[in-house]
């Protein structure tokens, strides 16, 4: 990937940066440097990862809302249609799951249109029948990492 790769990243990514793995106390300089991506306009949210962090995680929430107007692609008619014709395909992406992963369609949909890589926080695996990110991604030919692949691919070193 080049130094130029834009990113659409899902709420799991933000929740395993912000909460698990790479909390801003412990990696400020990190998040300094996601904070550039976002001013350089490289890494992006759809609207509904907002909407859902805002319902389910408090650190997300704060760091989504503090850089709304800088990092949310809001969902115009072109990402709702899209997203329908995602979900049309891949229906139990959402299916069942008590109004989580709803942002999952979007975050993909963003990417394809932004020419973007997904960044989640997802496993490898998924399938037909339970269709996870990085594996609607493999389906559509949209590049799927995770957070730790994104710091790689930048070259990153705290």
């Amino acid at each position: 990937m080049s130094r130029e790769t834009v990113y659409s990243v899902d709420t799991s990514a933000l929740i395993d940066g912000l909460e698990r793995y790479y909390r801003p106390a412990s990696f400020p300089s990190l998040w300094a440097q996601i904070d550039e991506l976002i001013n350089l306009g490289r890494l992006l949210c759809s609207e509904e990862v907002l909407e859902e962090a805002t319902q389910r995680d408090l650190p997300a929430k704060t760091w989504c809302l503090e850089r709304q107007d800088r990092l949310i692609v809001a969902t115009d008619a072109s990402v709702a249609i899209e997203a329908r014709v995602l979900l049309d395909k891949y229906p139990a992406m959402t299916k069942n799951l008590k109004g989580r992963n709803r942002a999952d369609p979007f975050v993909i949909v963003v990417a394809k249109m932004r020419g973007a890589t997904v960044v989640t926080g997802e496993g490898q695996d998924g399938s037909a029948d339970r269709p996870k990110i990085p594996w609607v991604c493999r389906q559509m030919s949209v590049p799927c990492i995770r957070l730790a692949e994104l710091i790689a691919n930048e070259g990153w070193a705290f």
